[in-house]
């Protein structure tokens, strides 16, 4: 007998190990042999590696190369310059077709258009995956759905190809993929180790879960923040998918979770077909498929419908429905769970199964899917005729930049918008000329119009998966009132082509320039003059005087930029600020003397030399990801400025010298004396120091800082002990907990924390149960909440009575420096930019807080 190479055993080998993973993931399925399986093109089997984002891609270009019945297509990039996929998956005919049969699918979401013959068009489904990176099982889910649709020869799948349009996001989240998948391969042990304690299972901080900003994208849809999730709704908006799942995993002891989810934490503003009838409906192939390769799995316990922000709930507000899968993970490649040794491999087959139970409930039932979303849409424009609110008028005169913001979420959403061509009054508010804008109720995005602009304070359920509270103008800060009756002055419908910045015209001035704080990118527009070496003063007063767009008054915070006292030419300067507001859309005066018809002088000692702020912000384990990389996103995207990001075990080798501020975000710090001693010297010697919620606890508790805790619960022995059932304790408990709800508050906005804002009413977001108590200092509580604070969400009333006229920002002095404490999050998911102000004033002007002791003022 001959002897048998060791390549060849290898090749042996290899297709029976490929053999024996298509009866794991594809029992009785017949393929086309000319199609490479997922495993002979990456070179390993599905589930004993975690396949790198750029082998996924190649994979996937593959498929559209090797089978007719692929498109291969991006929707853009994501920070790290990854592609974003949404590969196509039909039959070759359909293929051929398609930019025919989106238009005609776009037909069921204009309720003015001809109803179409649904009985001849495909369905659209969209399967996403991976939107948290570290929940790898879904991405590998991908892969072999993927080669399923691309390559299976089963007379089910090519009939399932005929009459339906399958979209693959085979990663959501590329960014945060391929931190974690580096993570776990580079310490996956060979023979894999299942202890839960080993490294490969407990990655760093940050976790692959977040993208390049550490935010968490399945919150995003909604806020439209990130430019992921800008291209994702680019397209789903070119298509509006009937059908679209969104693919996760939780904690490792959990088995697999697929909708319903509760009733009690359904939307309201959601038909009810879509919960009672689609969601069950679909339900049963989901059971069928679990059933079938015997994985456990429960339903109706967890997970809300209610924000309408997750890749599941938004598409139930677009005519479509979306789908929760949660697959226990096994965070690596093989770990003990208390359902015995969980893998890799069976968390992807999970995903697999479900996957393709989606697609055959949404053939199955296409016809129902495409009629039902053409009557969602001609229901949302009757049911908004029978509306008390005509519509919404929103704007601020004075910051351009932050309508601008709102009305990009707007128009990213598909929401029809107008511009005000004449002032309006409403509700005792003024609304001016193209500083304002009309969003009508009646219109197809009716249910997005109520989601964004509607306050409910009542809900069906106390304990919410995330937030309860999501009113967007009030994120931004902006003027706002409803219409219920009479006439609106508009003119044509908004484009974001209009939302381009409109250059001010610079007047060069031999004396001054002025640059009101009002506007929402003063900040970036201050940071551009300072890292070049500009001298800019801030004021402490108000004022008013004559300016090349004549006379006007100028608040708390105007910047001040004097043509003499500059080390450049006045033409440089010149040049400088027509730049600057070509990039920012800041307007300058420009002023030819420096005396006030009314307040200070531009010579007073009330206007501050701005220093450029070096700013140091302490992360890593015990700190909030996602907090910090909002506080890193907002001063990349908002002020272009850099921020040094320290690791917490590396702080003890850091000169704080050298630096003017330190940010600590929400978590855990330490408390050993050197650490202590280290930042209180820092202080003392002029540093300022910005903290948000807990760390603003760690502050006072360790002495940084003065100011006391309001404690949640009242520490009262003597009271009657209640009786409560075992089984309520955690909703009991739970409820207590403020998830996200906006709170009405009182500010100081002529302290240099407030400085820019016009209004002292201010809407807070509060997603945690830090309470601080009124300063004992008259002057140093700068945010006092309202004794009946609550504008829109949940919150039990124990807690709303402690958050009533407590301190929502304080200062507090220690030697020639400043602590300013933060009760709450001030720059939430880099939505609220009408407190992440707040933030930016700390950074640049917390040193000029200065306030006299009381009784000690001069007289």
């Amino acid at each position: 007998m001959k002897k048998i190479s060791s390549s060849l055993l290898l090749l042996l080998f290899s297709l029976s190990s490929l053999l024996a993973q298509n009866d794991y993931f594809f029992p009785g399925k017949k393929f086309n042999p000319n199609i490479l399986t997922p495993d002979a093109f990456l070179g390993y089997s599905i589930g004993s590696q975690h396949t790198r984002y750029d082998r996924l891609v190649s994979y996937f270009e593959y498929l559209s190369q090797a089978s007719d019945r692929v498109k291969f297509q991006t929707t853009g990039r994501t920070y790290e310059y990854r592609s974003q996929l949404m590969v196509a998956f039909s039959s070759p005919e359909n293929l051929k077709n398609l930019e025919n049969i989106r238009k005609q699918h776009l037909t069921l979401v204009d309720p003015t258009s001809k109803v179409p013959d649904v009985k001849t068009m495909p369905v659209v489904m969209q399967l996403g995956y991976n939107v948290h990176g570290n929940e790898a099982s879904g991405g590998e889910a991908s892969i072999l759905t993927a080669y399923y649709l691309a390559a299976c020869e089963d007379f089910e799948v090519q009939t399932t190809l005929k009459e339906a349009v399958i979209f693959i996001e085979p990663v959501i989240n590329p960014d945060g993929r391929d931190r974690f998948v580096n993570w776990v391969n580079m310490h996956k042990g060979m023979p894999p180790v299942s202890d839960p304690n080993d490294r490969e299972h407990n990655e760093v901080w940050p976790s692959g879960r977040v993208n390049h900003y550490w935010f968490d994208l399945n919150r995003d849809w909604f806020l439209a923040v990130h430019r992921e999730s800008r291209n994702r709704l680019n397209f789903y908006h070119q298509w509006y998918p009937n059908v679209v799942t969104d693919h996760h995993e939780m904690g490792t002891n959990s088995t697999h979770f697929f909708e319903p989810s509760k009733q009690s934490a359904e939307n309201p503003l959601v038909p009810s077909y879509v919960y009672r009838n689609l969601n069950d409906s679909f339900a049963k192939y989901f059971e069928e498929a679990m059933n079938q390769i015997g994985s456990l799995y429960y339903t109706k316990e967890s997970f809300d419908n209610l924000y309408p922000g997750y890749g599941s709930s938004y598409p139930d507000i677009q005519g479509g429905i979306g789908f929760l899968f949660e697959q226990g993970s096994s965070r690596g490649h093989v770990q003990d769970s208390q359902h015995g040794v969980l893998t890799f491999a069976f968390a992807v087959r999970n995903h697999l199964v479900n996957a393709i139970a989606t697609i055959k409930g949404g053939v199955a039932q296409r016809e129902d899917l495409l009629r039902f979303q053409r009557e969602f849409f001609e229901t949302a424009i009757s049911s908004a005729n029978k509306s008390a609110v005509k519509g919404y008028v929103v704007g601020s005169e004075t910051d351009p930049a932050r309508n601008r913001a709102l009305l990009n979420t707007l128009l990213s959403h598909r929401i029809e918008v107008y511009p005000l061509n004449s002032e309006f009054k409403q509700n005792g508010k003024t609304f001016k000329p193209d500083q304002a804008y009309y969003v009508p109720v009646t219109q197809p995005q009716y249910r997005m119009v109520q989601s964004i602009f509607e306050k409910p304070v009542t809900f069906a359920d106390s304990i919410f998966y995330d937030a309860s509270a999501w009113n967007l103008p009030l994120a931004y800060g902006l003027p706002h009132a409803e219409v219920k009756s009479g006439s609106v002055p508009v003119g044509n419908k908004l484009t974001f082509d209009a939302l381009a910045f409109q250059p001010k015209s610079v007047t060069q001035s031999r004396y001054a320039y002025l640059l009101a704080a009002e506007d929402f990118n003063t900040h970036k527009a201050l940071y551009q003059l300072l890292v070049e070496g500009y001298f800019v003063k801030v004021g402490q007063k108000p004022f008013r005087i004559t300016t090349d767009q004549g006379e006007r008054s100028f608040g708390y915070g105007t910047l001040i930029i004097p043509v003499q006292a500059q080390k450049k030419s006045s033409d440089a300067l010149f040049a400088k600020l027509k730049d600057i507001s070509t990039n920012t859309g800041v307007n300058f005066y420009s002023v030819n003397t420096g005396y006030s018809s009314e307040g200070v002088d531009l010579g007073s000692n009330n206007f501050g030399t701005v220093k450029t702020p070096k700013v140091l912000m302490p992360i890593g384990s015990g700190t909030s990801q996602y907090e910090a990389g909002e506080v890193w996103y907002m001063l990349d995207n908002y002020v272009g400025m850099p921020i040094t990001k320290v690791d917490m075990d590396q702080m003890g080798r850091v000169n704080l010298s050298d630096y003017d501020v330190m940010v600590m975000v929400n978590g855990q710090y330490p408390t050993d004396a050197k650490f202590l001693g280290k930042v209180t010297t820092w202080v003392e010697a002029g540093g300022t120091l910005i903290t948000f919620k807990s760390a603003s606890e760690w502050v006072i508790k360790n002495q940084i800082a003065k100011g006391k805790i309001r404690e949640l619960k009242e520490k009262d022995s003597t009271a009657t002990k209640v009786r409560i059932d075992y089984e309520k304790a955690s909703d009991n408990e739970g409820s207590r907990y403020t998830g996200g709800a906006i709170f009405s508050a009182d500010l100081d906005n002529t302290n240099p924390l407030g400085f820019g804002y016009t209004e002292r009413t201010i809407a807070l977001y509060r997603n945690s149960n830090t309470l601080l108590e009124v300063s004992e200092s008259p002057y140093n509580t700068v945010i006092k909440y309202d004794a009946n604070p609550l504008l829109n969400g949940y919150v039990h009333p124990g807690t709303l009575k402690k958050i009533s006229s407590s301190a929502g920002l304080l200062v507090s002095s220690r030697g020639r420096g400043n602590v300013i404490m933060f009760s709450d999050n001030p720059n939430f998911r880099g939505t609220w930019l009408g407190t992440s102000k707040l933030f930016f004033n700390a950074l640049f002007y917390g040193n000029k807080i200065a306030t006299p002791a009381p009784g000690n003022q001069e007289k």
